[in-house]
């Protein structure tokens, strides 16, 4: 057993015991870990406030390979998030990221540039108050491409034509789509108008520092998040629910109702 030290981000927590927490951890070294930090609900504990569900924080822990759940004796915070944590706007949006990494990630894979992404994003989220669904948007756009099913874009996949019609068809097992001129239906596909995939070109090829900046409105970007959202359940086994993306529909018809 060796002592290790990690920079992590804190995808999930859930209690153990009276005063313990299980925490899922994404780590910059070690890629994801479950690990049990003791005593740590106590009002008393060092740990009050550190071990929060998104924070950015550095642990010093207990690591056995053949050990499902990891221990840790050290923890403090780099960045607490706070104006995530105080607006349950971005709250909900925060929680996409990490729960789409905490359910497609498996335990002990290094994955540094998904580290830096998800950093990024939470960054990005922490910092602006606009464009905060394009945020969240350009993360699952580049989180696809450091998957392997990268969408393709740029191009009708028969006629290479980049030109965009006011409909084209996207085949979601092929992740290209066809142009209106082609008229090539592949099936399975789902049909995207021409200013939906002329955002997602730019917010592909936008660092996520800058993805807020797109000019997305209300109709628009409910396509986006479908589309968007139909392809990562279609490539990815176990992201049929995602509590995040739930919450966050009711808390926007909520705030609707009030309006």
């Amino acid at each position: 057993m060796a002592i290790d030290k990690a920079e992590a981000i804190v995808l999930h927590s859930r209690k153990q015991g009276e005063t313990s927490k299980i925490l899922s951890l994404f780590t910059k070294e070690f890629g994801k870990l479950s690990v049990m930090v003791k005593g740590s609900r106590n009002l008393k504990s060092r740990y009050w406030g550190v071990l929060e569900t998104l924070n950015h924080i550095a642990i010093v822990f207990y690591y056995k390979e053949t050990r499902e759940l990891q221990y840790v004796s050290q923890a403090e915070i780099i960045d607490a998030f706070p104006n995530i944590h105080g607006q349950l706007g971005k709250m909900a949006l925060a929680a996409i990221p990490c729960e789409i990494v905490d359910k497609v990630e498996r335990p002990g894979h290094h994955n540094q540039s998904l580290f830096t992404l998800l950093l990024d994003t939470l960054q990005a989220l922490e910092r602006e108050e606009s464009g905060l669904r394009n945020i969240v948007r350009a993360f699952e756009l580049k989180f696809f491409e450091l998957s392997g099913f990268k969408p393709m874009l740029a191009q009708c996949a028969f006629c290479k034509q980049e030109q965009l019609g006011e409909h084209q068809y996207f085949a979601l097992d092929r992740g290209a789509y066809s142009c209106q001129s082609c008229g090539h239906r592949m099936e399975p596909s789902i049909l995207i108008s021409g200013a939906a995939l002329q955002i997602l070109r730019r917010l592909a090829a936008t660092p996520i520092a800058s993805a807020h900046q797109a000019n997305v409105g209300g109709a628009l970007g409910k396509e986006l998040d479908t589309f968007l959202m139909a392809y990562l359940r279609y490539h990815i086994d176990g992201l049929q629910q995602l509590r995040s993306v739930a919450y966050l529909e009711q808390l926007q018809a909520a705030f609707k109702n009030q309006g």
